[in-house]
């Protein structure tokens, strides 16, 4: 017996409805055996419900092609995938706590900026009770973030990925919103590229729409002021400008507001902005990121390893060349220093593609985020 969820007999026994089989290796943690599809079998098929029954009940598997031989390996998970739901609990009220202190500390220092504007240029912009502006700002920044990682659970659960709950990361003082997001552990790949490229981008996709609905809330509560003010004020180092804004800002921006005219966004606004600028980062097609996943599930193993490299590069040397994109050779780093160097082989199923439909979904989805995202300097 390998373990008290599923016996070697009962994995033999699922097996032989999809394949012959002879036994090739065997351990007390692993069971490796050499397989032949059943005339009719469709091989994606047959591994996804073999991934679906063996998964659930602690065995983590994979599909994989040596010396023209199919290998069907099966491992006993080492890993106790128990729920720490106390410590998850502590971790959100934390981090609730510390997004709100950060949050009560802008809202008061953008008062002070907006009281000197008033009192200098005789203006009437009207302030942010602290309160109400933090609890505001907890949501905004919450929202996006917690639907970003609450998306990934949800499609790992219903792809049967054994995966982690959240774990939210409280940053107070350290992180402009005051935290660093959330982590999920996968404890073993996803059945097939197909489900790998919805893991990754699920996330992406839930928390880039709610970040454009708070920013678009809090540009259209932003006191608008005539362009010669605004001159003046930045003149008298009063407010300063931002010189860097993603697509979609600019893009609402655009629309919503006269040339004439100019917005000063309030920290609602900003948070959110910040938001879709962590999100574009997390986009790109470096290592494990969420970008990197869906770029894997596109592409190879060989052409993910070449292009993490190559975008890590290129990020590093434009911050070096745009002190205001600094961030992004920083955020490369550290994203190829958590990733590794080591391949990303991409699903259970190493042997399965995605077909034409999908792709051309995925890449075209891919590409709206990063497009949504994309930070513009602004000269």
């Amino acid at each position: 017996m390998l373990g008290k969820e599923l016996t070697k007999e009962e994995i033999e026994q699922l097996m032989s409805r999809f394949f012959t089989y002879v036994l090739s290796y065997e351990d007390e943690r692993v069971l490796e055996y050499i397989v032949e599809p059943h005339q009719a079998v469709n091989l994606d098929e047959a591994f996804s419900s073999i991934y679906d029954e063996v998964v659930s009940k602690g065995f983590n598997t994979v599909l994989i092609k040596h010396d023209n031989m199919l290998l069907l390996r099966f491992a006993k998970r080492q890993v106790n995938m128990k729920s720490k739901l106390q410590l998850t609990l502590i971790l959100f009220i934390a981090t609730i706590a510390s997004v709100a202190i950060t949050g009560y500390y802008t809202i008061l220092s953008y008062n002070e900026s907006v009281s000197l504007l008033n009192l200098k240029l005789g203006l009437n912009i009207e302030l942010f009770d602290p309160i109400v502006g933090t609890i505001l700002f907890v949501g905004v920044v919450l929202t996006p973030l917690m639907a970003h990682e609450l998306s990934h659970y949800v499609t790992n659960l219903r792809l049967k990925v054994p995966t982690t709950t959240p774990l939210p990361i409280p940053a107070p003082f350290i992180s402009p919103l005051g935290t660093f997001g959330a982590v999920i552990q996968i404890r073993h790949l996803p059945k097939n590229l197909k489900d790998l490229a919805l893991m990754g981008i699920s996330g992406p996709l839930a928390g880039v729409t709610f970040s454009i609905i708070a920013y678009l809330v809090g540009y259209v509560t932003s006191p608008t002021l005539p362009l010669n003010v605004v001159s003046q004020a930045i003149e008298s180092n009063l407010i300063s400008t931002i010189n860097i804004a993603p697509l979609s800002a600019l893009a609402i921006d655009a629309l919503l507001t006269k040339p004439t005219e100019v917005v000063i966004l309030n920290p609602i606004a900003l948070s959110a902005y910040l938001i879709l600028i962590v999100h574009f980062a997390n986009l790109l097609p470096i290592g494990q990121l969420d970008g990197g996943h869906v770029f894997r599930a596109l592409t190879s193993v060989k052409t993910h390893s070449t292009t993490s490299l190559i975008v890590a590069l290129a990020g590093i040397t434009v911050s070096l060349a745009i002190r205001e994109l600094a961030w992004l050779g920083v955020f490369s780093v550290i994203a190829l220093l958590i990733s590794g160097r080591g391949p990303h082989f991409g699903a259970a199923n190493t042997l399965s593609v995605l077909n034409s439909r999908d792709k051309r979904f995925i890449t075209l989805l891919y590409l709206l985020l990063l497009t949504a995202t994309f930070p513009v300097v602004i000269i």
